[in-house]
């Protein structure tokens, strides 16, 4: 965790206007990432599920020619991709980026601003991708698969509440899909009686890959797995592209089971 840390503020401070990054009131800069980088994961760590609150203090041109809503969309510019990352979402009520990366590090991430006449700035064109389909964008994948991740964090720090749920939000998602495709399917979105359709997560129950001797650690991480599972069935629908996540997110399920016993 740490080398991937550190390799990440790397990254970050290949961009000239970041001044510097702060983790738990510990200030990072280009010239002190090795140290000052390690005392900041030190406080961020609980245990192995744990994420990383990252502010990045960032200087834009004082003549609006870049503004800060315009700067903090481009969170591409920071490695956050379908290439390289599981799931992300933006809250906007306090502008933070909610980040779960492929490596299986996430983070809170969050920009400062600072303004200078002596600052330009060219954030470059965002790599282009295949349009939204209007019926499921592509955030609500994003969103998904971050959600899957802290479900799955809280799990195993037996906080069952919040876990379960977070899983049923995620099993709810994919009801709330297959009833679009029935709109689609059959032109309407009123409909008087249904049609016995059957539910994807339930037929992707109990196929969750690691057991315990609690019945409700179980029965969450059943719902867990069976919402990844039929999640990326259906995603086919709206994007015959897509490919499946959830061959990452086992191997970071994996990750997380082996790291139980260290956490009791």
């Amino acid at each position: 965790m740490e080398e991937l840390f550190l390799q990440y503020l790397a990254e970050i401070f290949m961009h000239s206007e970041v001044s510097s990054a702060c983790v738990k009131g510990i200030v990072i800069t280009r010239e002190t990432i090795a140290d000052s980088g390690k005392k900041a994961l030190d406080a961020s760590f609980h245990d192995f599920y744990s994420d990383i609150d990252l502010s990045v203090r960032v200087c834009l041109p004082k003549n609006g020619s870049v503004t800060a809503e315009e700067y903090t969309k481009r969170i591409d510019r920071f490695g956050v991709s379908v290439d390289t990352a599981l799931g992300w979402m933006f809250v906007p009520d306090n502008q933070v980026y909610r980040i779960i990366f492929l490596n299986g590090m996430r983070y809170d991430f969050l920009f400062e601003f600072e303004y200078s006449d002596d600052v330009t700035l060219d954030m470059g064109v965002p790599e282009s991708r295949d349009e939204d389909n209007p019926n499921w964008p592509f955030e609500n994948i994003n969103r998904f698969w971050f959600i899957q991740i802290q479900a799955l964090g809280k799990l195993y720090r037996k906080d069952y509440l919040i876990s379960s749920h977070l899983a049923n939000v995620n099993c709810n998602e994919t009801l709330v899909m297959q009833m679009i495709m029935r709109d689609l399917e059959h032109g309407t979105n009123h409909h008087r009686y249904g049609y016995s359709e059957e539910l994807e997560y339930v037929d992707q129950l109990g196929k969750a890959p690691y057991r315990s001797s609690d019945a409700a650690f179980d029965r969450i991480a059943d719902h867990i797995c069976a919402a990844a599972l039929a999640y990326d069935r259906l995603a086919k629908f709206f994007y015959p592209e897509y490919q499946d996540r959830s061959v990452i997110f086992l191997d970071i399920w994996a990750w997380y089971d082996s790291c139980r016993t260290h956490n009791g």
